[in-house]
């Protein structure tokens, strides 16, 4: 019965990447000029551990392996130091990874970085990632940046969202979360020494999930 309800699951998400590949929303309604999505998170349904960013960059549809560049080095630092092996990133099977928005936003109109995407197209967006949660029933969901941790906990300063271990419930599914900054060399917000506290404890909490539900 496991195994056919596995079957099952894979198929449904080879479906979702079907969807996913073929929407336009973001175009028809005027939010995007060209609609180049990521078809589906990385990873399988056997994912304990979810990690939810902002968007695809730029090359994402090209290339769809999401922190394969110098953010992916510094999460994978992030996810050693709280006792997850090196490879556990890109390994497949521990980690699903995803994002709230499925197509890349363009970049920044201040030059640097990606642009973040609009509440409309988070809003189209969504049911995408509810059913990625649905389907992959994670126990754990790790959410990187501002734009993910507000998605799944509700709109709050990122100082209060880093730190402490979250409950939240989406898609049918109750689940962990532990909010950290975006691991982009952008981001400024580890520059603050009271924010690089509130991270150290994040990732604490983290290793702690992480043995407890032995992910």
């Amino acid at each position: 019965m496991e195994i056919m309800m596995a079957r099952s699951t894979r198929v449904e998400l080879d479906l979702l990447e079907k969807r996913i590949g073929g929407c336009r929303h973001c175009v028809e309604g005027g939010l995007l000029a060209e609609a180049n999505p990521v078809r589906r998170g990385r990873g399988t349904d056997r994912a304990r551990l979810m990690i939810v960013g902002q968007a695809p960059g730029a090359t994402g549809h090209l290339h769809p392996k999401p922190f394969s560049g110098a953010a992916g080095r510094t999460l994978r630092g992030w996810l050693v130091s709280a006792g997850f092996p090196e490879d556990a990133l890109h390994d497949g099977e521990r980690v699903f990874l995803t994002s709230v928005t499925k197509c890349f936003p363009g970049p920044s109109i201040a030059g640097k970085g990606d642009r973040l995407p609009s509440p409309a197209e988070v809003r189209l967006c969504r049911p995408y990632l509810d059913e990625e949660i649905r389907l992959v029933q994670p126990v754990v969901v790790l959410a990187l940046g501002r734009l993910a941790a507000t998605e799944l906990l509700g709109p709050q300063p990122l100082s209060v969202l880093v730190g402490p271990e979250h409950t939240a419930e989406r898609a049918g599914q109750e689940f962990s979360v532990v909010a950290l900054s975006h691991p982009s060399g952008v981001s400024r917000w580890l520059n603050d020494p009271a924010n690089r506290a509130k991270h150290h404890e994040a990732l604490e909490k983290l290793s702690v999930l992480r043995v407890r539900h032995g992910l």
